[in-house]
């Protein structure tokens, strides 16, 4: 098996979803294979990590419950009432249906709000545990090269997207290379800078959206800008000071 067909399945080998004789053949590639037994052993990682901090959000207890009571009162008290007031009737039936509506887009939009705030933080803390792994490991570089013109074409028919790598070295961010990482649950190329005696790792993925937003954080100690463009997520995670990273996100975006 090639390790481009691998790649593609470690995932769903990871979650039991092979028939036996595939499942087999990724065993077998697992065990002649370093660079893909690696990438099964981060994105094994990954998934622990995302089991056990991940959080969970439901919707709040009782309330398809206090929905159906709401709706069981309206109608109690509509038939109770006189055919003369059907009329009248008829518009508080729409403003008890309207209220419980509201109720329930208020209560959906306040969990999808949270969901989307922790999907955040999830993936900050995984490309926090991506960058410090890089740093005290040996996979900091699968390419290394301050040609951007040499790291650009690397990443070549190993992801489906091209990132857009370049030369800092005058404003004082050089480029060193560049690696494929799984911080987001798909392949992620990674270009790395320095800064002094401290790395940048830039993360770059397809992004869900077209809207152009900027944020920054911070984790453990290290600060990430996160920002959207022409389609592609970056993050941009390191030790040095914050003011230093927005330089870089200036520089790297003009």
């Amino acid at each position: 098996m090639k390790c481009e067909s691998a790649r593609e399945l470690i995932e769903s080998y990871l979650d039991d979803e092979l028939d036996p004789g595939l499942r087999a053949e990724i065993q077998d590639h697992l065990t002649s294979c370093g660079f893909c037994s690696e990438t099964h052993a981060r994105l094994r990682e990954l998934q622990k990590d995302i089991r056990t901090q991940a959080p969970y959000y439901d919707s709040p207890a009782g309330l398809e419950q206090r929905i159906q009571n709401a709706l069981a009162q309206a109608a109690k008290k509509e038939t109770s009432i006189r055919a003369a007031t059907a009329p009248s009737s008829t518009w508080r039936w729409v403003a008890v249906a309207a209220s419980v509506l509201l109720a329930v887009s208020l209560a959906v939009n306040l969990r999808l709000f949270r969901s989307a705030h922790n999907d955040r933080d999830i993936i900050a803390q995984n490309l926090v545990s991506s960058h410090v792994r890089s740093l005290i490991g040996t996979h900091l570089l699968d390419v290394p090269s301050s040609d951007h013109h040499t790291v650009k074409p690397w990443f070549n028919g190993k992801i489906d997207f091209a990132p857009d790598v370049k030369d800092l070295a005058g404003q004082g961010f050089p480029l060193i290379g560049g690696r494929i990482d799984y911080p987001a649950d798909r392949p992620v190329a990674v270009l790395i800078y320095k800064r002094r005696q401290h790395v940048i790792n830039l993360f770059v993925w397809p992004s869900t959206t077209t809207v152009n937003g900027a944020e920054e954080l911070s984790q453990k100690g290290y600060n990430l800008i996160h920002w959207d463009k022409a389609g592609l997520n970056y993050w941009a995670v390191s030790d040095v000071s914050l003011s230093e990273l927005l330089q870089f996100r200036t520089l790297y975006k003009e």
